[in-house]
Order: C-alpha cells, then structure tokens, then sequence
C-alpha cells in the first residue's frame, strides 16, 4: 500500500483527529466519497462532495453534505436521529475546524482523498463550505433540533 494509504491515515489534532474513509455507494447508489471524525470517545462518520462553482464547469470547493453517522451505512441521505448523533454547536464548531484543517494536510499527499483530486483542468479552490442542515443540533434542553 505504501504511499497510497497515506490518503487514508487518521491526521491528529488536538481537539480529535480526522481521516479520509474512502469512497462508497450511497443508499440511492452514486458513489460518495466519506470521512471520520474521532472526538469525545465516538468515531463519526460524513460525507463530502465537490461543489462546482458558477459557471466554472473545472473550479470547485469542498462541501461536507452531512455529518454525525454513527456507522457508514446510511451515508448518502439527510441526517436522522435515529441514526446520527447530535452535536452542541461548539462540538459542531469543533467538527469544522478539525475538517478545515485536514484539507491542507490531505493536498500534501501524493495520492490524495479522490474529492481532492486535481489536474491541469480541475483545481480545488481552496474552501470547505457546510450544506445547511449537514449536522443535528443539540437545543439547549438536551433535543434535537
């Protein structure tokens, strides 16, 4: 495996550490490509796609699509109590900076996360932007919102 698992090593920060968990199938089948976050003792699973910009069929950014599966397989769909945990907004907060943080580090790989990817036509433009309602919140009585 080599250089090539590298793309897939958990990365350590102080507040958790983060990885790449490759890509999959999505519940609705395309593929979708899938990351780890461990914090606070639980290992929580996303998604994360490219987002084109306007009128730039080769420039894109990040977009985390959801957050906070407990397991990987049901990826590839809103997030749902039952499934997901729910996060404080400081958790939530925390989540972004960890992510936000990995980008860097994942672009000095050799062989990188395939969301990553970039050649003379395609170029990552360097933002990581959260899809409204990618996480559950936590409201203030302990519910979710």
């Amino acid at each position: 495996m080599g250089e090539f698992s590298k793309a897939f090593d958990w990365i350590d920060f102080a507040r958790g550490r983060v990885r790449n968990a490759g890509g999959r199938r999505g519940r609705d089948e395309p593929p979708i490509h899938t990351f780890a976050v461990e914090m606070g003792g639980g290992i929580y699973y996303g998604q994360v796609g490219r987002r084109y910009l306007a009128g730039h069929q080769n420039a894109y950014n990040l977009e985390v699509v959801s957050f906070g599966w407990v397991k990987q397989d049901w990826l590839g769909t809103d997030p749902n109590p039952r499934f997901c945990a729910a996060f404080t907004s400081e958790e939530l907060s925390d989540v972004q900076s960890l992510i936000c943080a990995a980008v860097p580090v994942w672009r000095t790989l050799t062989h990188r996360p395939a969301f990553l990817y970039e050649s003379d036509q395609t170029h990552f433009m360097g933002e990581v932007v959260f899809r409204d309602g990618w996480a559950l919140l936590k409201d203030d009585g302990g519910g979710v919102r």
